[in-house]
Order: C-alpha cells, then structure tokens, then sequence
C-alpha cells in the first residue's frame, strides 16, 4: 500500500471526490464501487495526483474484499494484513465523514477487526442494517430496464449478507442483536413466504442458525412459504421451506408435526416429478432422478416412524416404483449418444449446446447424462479381434520410474484375465478421449456461466450442490458436506480436491449400499487381537466376494469403477492415491475429471441404484421386463410355458387327489 508524507487525512478524502462514485454507481454496494474507485487511482496516477492516488487505491482496496458473514473477522484481518498503522489511523479519520451506509459499513468492520475498537464494531452494524433496507428496497423498483431488473434480482443476496454480519457482530459483541432480528421478523411477516426470491429462507435459515425467534410463530409462516413454492413449481424451495419447517417443529419438541413435515418434504420430489415429465428437456431421466430421491426419502424415514407409519411408507415405497421403473426404461433413449472421430470440434459443440443457457441444477445434470461407460461386451471384442498378438507380445505396464506394475498373464489357463487385462488398459484411452471430448468442454461451460462470469455474491458455491447430493441414494446420510465440497472441487477444476475427497466417499458409499442390501462388509482379524476391518474398493467390486455388487451397478459401470480404481492395468487412482503415487503435475490429466464426472453420474444419473431387492419382493418377475420385447419367437415361447403350466398343474392336481385317496382309505 502506497504511504504518504504527511500521511492522508480526512481533507484529503473530502477533496478526492469519493461521493461522486456512490452517486453515480447503480447498485448501492461495495462491489459495484470498487472498479470505479480503480479507474479513479489510475486517473489521479495519470494526473500526476499522488494523494488522490492514493486515497482512491485504499477505497478501491478495501470495496473489493467480499463478506464473508461467519468469518469476517479472520477473513478481513488476513486481506488487510498489510495495512499500516498509517492506513488505520486514515480509515479511523474519516469513517463518520462516510454518508453512504454501505461504505461505512466495510471501513467500521475494518476498523473493528483491525483495532478492536468497539466503537467501530457498533457502527459496522448498525451501517450494515441500514445497507441492507436500502439493498432490500430496491427490489421493489419500476420500469426499470432488463439489465437493471437483472441487478435487481440479485440484490436479495446483498441484502443476506449484511444482515447475516450485522446480526453475528451484533451477537458477538452483545450489541443490540434484537434490533437485527427486529428487521429479520419485519421482511419475514411483509413477506409472508411470498417473496419471489430466496431472501425469506435465507432469513429464517439465518434465525435456525443463530437459535433466535419464535418457533411456533415461525413454522406457520415456514408451511405458508412451502405451500406458496409448491404452487408455483419451485420444488427445490418448496423443500427447504419445509425443512425448516421441521427444524422450528424440532425446536418446539413437537415430533408429531416433525414427522408429518419430513413426509412433506419427501412428496415434493414426486411432485417435481410429475412436473419434469413436462418441462424438461430429458423428462424421464430427470423425472428418473427425482423419483430415485423421493424412495431414498421415504426409506430414510421408515425407521423414524411408529409401526403404523412405516406401513404407509412401504405403501408409498411400492407406488414409487413402478413409474421408476417405466421411466428408467424409457430415460435409457436419451442418454446422449458418444462416439468419436479424430477431429472432436463437433462433440465439443454439442456437449456445451448440452449445458449452455441452463439454469445450474439442470446444467450440471444434463452433464451427468453426457453418455455413459464404455460397454464391456464392445471392450470385448475389441480385446479379441487383437487377441493374437498379445499371445506372442504380452504387455508389461511400467510406471513413471520403468518399474513394472502389472503384467498381462499368458498362461493358457488365465485367458480370462488376459482379456480383462487388455479392456481395462483400452478403457484408459476411451475415459481421455470421453473426457477431452465431451466432459471438459460442458464442465467448463457450467464454471463459465455460473461461476466464473457472475458477480461474487451470485456464483454457485458450494452449499448450493448439497441439495443435489442429499436424499440421494449413493451419498449416506451426513456425507452430503463431503460429497458437495469434492463434487464443487471438480467443477472448479481443482482435481485435487476433489480426488482426495471422492475417492474414499465412493469406497464408502459402496459398502453402505452393500450393507443397505443386508452383507455384511467387515471382517475379524483373529491373527490381530479380533480387530473388525472394514473391506476396501479391492474387495467389495468383485461379484466373487460380494455378488450383491451387481445388484448396485450394471455390469458397464462396475467394470469401468474397477478399471478407474483398482486395477494395475487400468488407472488404478485409488491405491495410487493411497500409497501417494501421484505427483502435483499428474492431477493435470483428463483421467482426474473423468473420476470427477462418474461420481457426478453415479449421485445424479438414473439406471444404476435402484433398490434391486426391494422390487424383487414387490415382483420377483420385474427384473425380466421388456427383456423380451422385440423377440419375435416369444409370443410361441410363452405359449409353449403356458401349455408346461398346464400339465404341470394336472399331474400336480392328480398327485394330491390320490394322497386324500390313501388318507381315505
């Protein structure tokens, strides 16, 4: 920071002109002035002007940092580390000169954190209150242009945020938190759960948090909000708002209304449901994926309920299933279709024409379902029209310091694995080329549009994928945080991240869905004091250990997981990762994004969890349907079944007519 001898005063921020870039700035908020304070320095630079240089580099300066409402303090005071005593004292000189609330709102809080001036800590929230009721009323602006209107609607998360700091500074410093929750409850009665956008939930979530405001009070509102959403399809609100709902219900110790609140939220993905079959652009792949969120739901509450509720929740269980399962049949049509060519521009194009112009749920959905794992029976054959020559040229695969790691067996015996060997090393170049083509070009379009080019306080962060994970059948409950923070990693491009995190959430999920199926994933090591060890990806994705693994994932998907993996003439990521055989410039390959993109396929993709045993129990004939359909010989197959039947029936019949004969006799 530029110092100054004599250092600024207040005359120098009075004669800068610095009133000139709030008057003249549409959106009343420190991101907006921040670049006009900029060009502001440069202007004086070019002046020659160094005081008002510098007295607009420091505006500039601290207008650029966002809020950061739970941790301002230690947020703030790593930014400013490098301000001086100097810039302290200049900030402290003309904080009450500051008219606009929302500029004097950042300087107080600096000054707060900077100084530990209580003074400051006071102003800051009651500056931050004031800039929130005039963010908050802008909203409410006519004829207005689209591009202002556009700025408009993202105020409301201003708004959030400089009342989230005021109250938790407010509350930190015992300063008047009852004036913030004051406002809090006036937005929420004005608005009544009717506010277009988010800021009520936002509020009330806000209240939950905090442990503030009247719970009775506040769940009536919550189920007016939740009504008002459902009425106009906006399921992902319509949820929130009742749940929470459900967290005032657990406030109040009322379990009952709890319950019955829960049940509703669970309705809401079948209700999204029905929706999507008529908006979407893929209906029965999002109606799919819906469907698959509202039985992980109501599963979820069966062991909350009395006797008689889980009967009523195996009821809904059962009416849930057959339209999953018609439109898990019909999604299979719009899974988008990969092939390749040596020039890629045209599936490029089509995987961003895929995503682009989306709202974010969709998006990132829509790229779940950028085609699917290479089939086995086509790695296969492309194995065996080579197979020749790898029986006179087995291959070897070494790694990056030439030692071998995994060699192709020989034996005449082993021909098996020989062929597995070689599709699980071709899957290698079919995951980059997948990658390259189709999965880098949509991820970094959805980064584009809802990250990279929106302003700070609207980009999609990392709250925003949890309800994506949650109620959702591959993530166990209380690992939602774990899989959003390693699925945003990966949209970000940080493959990282998200590799250390995934990688183990998935060796997890698949034992928890084992352990859902009743196997048992643990076993006792007698040799080391009966210590219980959990069994890892090494184990549990082999139908010869664990054959209830293909009830989970389809024969393509297993093979492409264990190729991903585990397997030395695959990828192998998870032992690699494990005994850290992967170096900082290795996670710059496209193999990272694909492990990022299968998991977003196995958390949102239809086709590959369906509870298999459940509706086997409903209809142990369900998992044969449509096998047959385009089967010209099985209208006779079925009639020569029929005629068996028959027989069968007649001898068993004349069976028992000669026991009761004997019994008789």
């Amino acid at each position: 920071m530029m110092s100054l001898n004599p250092p600024l005063n207040k005359e120098d921020f009075i004669k800068s002109g610095w009133q000139e870039v709030i008057d003249n700035s549409e959106r009343k908020d420190c991101q907006s002035y921040d670049m006009a304070f900029w060009n502001k320095a440069k202007k004086a630079e070019k002046a020659g002007n160094t005081r008002e240089q510098a007295v607009f580099g420091i505006l500039a300066a601290i207008t650029g940092a966002a809020i950061e409402p739970k941790s301002n303090d230690e947020f703030l005071n790593q930014i400013f580390s490098n301000f001086t005593e100097e810039h302290l004292n200049f900030l402290s000189e003309i904080v009450l000169e500051i008219s606009d609330p929302e500029l004097q709102a950042r300087v107080a809080d600096i000054l707060w954190v900077k100084k530990g001036d209580y003074r400051m800590g006071k102003l800051a929230v009651d500056a931050y209150l004031k800039s929130a009721k005039e963010l908050e009323h802008r909203e409410e602006c006519s004829n207005c242009t689209d591009e202002i209107e556009r700025l408009l609607k993202e105020a409301w998360t201003d708004c959030t945020y400089r009342i989230e700091r005021a109250l938790r500074l407010a509350l930190k410093i015992n300063y008047k938190p009852e004036i913030v929750v004051e406002y809090i409850d006036e937005v929420l009665n004005r608005n009544q759960g009717k506010d277009p956008l988010w800021l009520s939930v936002k509020l009330m979530e806000l209240l939950l948090d905090c442990k503030l405001g009247n719970a009775n009070k506040y769940s009536i509102l919550a189920e007016k909000g939740a009504i008002f959403a459902e009425s106009n399809g906006e399921w992902d609100k319509a949820r929130r708002w009742w749940e929470i709902k459900v967290e005032w219900h657990r406030i109040e110790k009322n379990y009952e209304k709890l319950y019955k609140s829960k049940i509703l939220a669970a309705e809401t993905y079948i209700k999204e449901s029905e929706d999507s079959l008529t908006k979407y652009p893929t209906p029965y792949s999002k109606a799919s994926h819906d469907l698959q969120k509202a039985f992980e739901a109501f599963e979820r509450l069966k062991s909350q309920g009395t006797e008689e509720e889980r009967t009523a929740i195996n009821t809904k269980l059962e009416e849930i299933h057959k339209p999953l399962l018609e439109y898990q049949q019909q999604s299979s049509n719009e899974l988008i279709k990969v092939y390749s060519e040596f020039d890629i521009s045209n599936e490029i194009e089509l995987a961003q024409s895929q995503v682009k112009g989306k709202k974010f749920s969709e998006a990132i959905l829509a790229l779940a379902l950028l085609g699917s794992p290479q089939k086995v029976l086509d790695l296969r054959q492309m194995v065996e029209r080579n197979s020749l020559l790898s029986q006179f040229m087995p291959i070897k695969i070494k790694n990056d310091m030439g030692k071998t790691v995994a060699r192709q067996p020989i034996e005449p015996n082993k021909a098996e694995e020989a062929i597995l060997f070689e599709m699980y090393r071709i899957a290698i170049v079919t995951h980059r080329c997948h990658t390259q083509a189709f999965i880098e070009p949509a991820r970094y379009q959805i980064f584009s549009e809802h990250i990279l080019q929106k302003a700070e306080d609207n980009r999609i962060k990392e709250t925003d994928l949890i309800p994506l994970v949650s109620n959702n059948p591959f993530v166990p409950p209380g690992r939602e945080k774990l899989f959003a923070k390693g699925l945003y990693a990966g949209l970000i491009g940080d493959f990282i991240t998200s590799t250390h995190i995934l990688i183990p959430q998935i060796e997890n999920s698949v034992r928890y869905l084992l352990l859902k199926r009743g196997v048992i994933t643990s076993g006792i090591d007698n040799k080391n004091n009966g210590i219980q060890q959990e069994d890892n990806l090494n184990s549990t994705l082999y139908p010869s250990k664990y054959p209830k693994i293909t009830s989970i994932f389809d024969e393509d998907t297993l093979l492409d997981i264990r190729g991903l993996l585990i397997e030395h003439s695959g990828s192998n990521l998870r032992n690699k990762m494990a005994h850290g055989l992967i170096s900082d410039d290795d996670f710059s390959s496209s193999i990272f994004s694909y492990l990022w993109w299968l998991t977003l396929r196995l958390c949102f993709c239809i086709g590959i969890l369906v509870p298999q045993e459940i509706v086997e129990e409903s209809n142990p004939w369900i998992k044969f349907a449509v096998m047959f359909k385009d089967d010209p010989l099985f209208d006779e197959f079925v009639e020569e079944m029929a005629k068996n039947r028959r027989e069968l029936d007649e001898e068993i019949a004349s069976y028992e007519a000669s026991l009761e004969e004997n019994d008789v006799a």
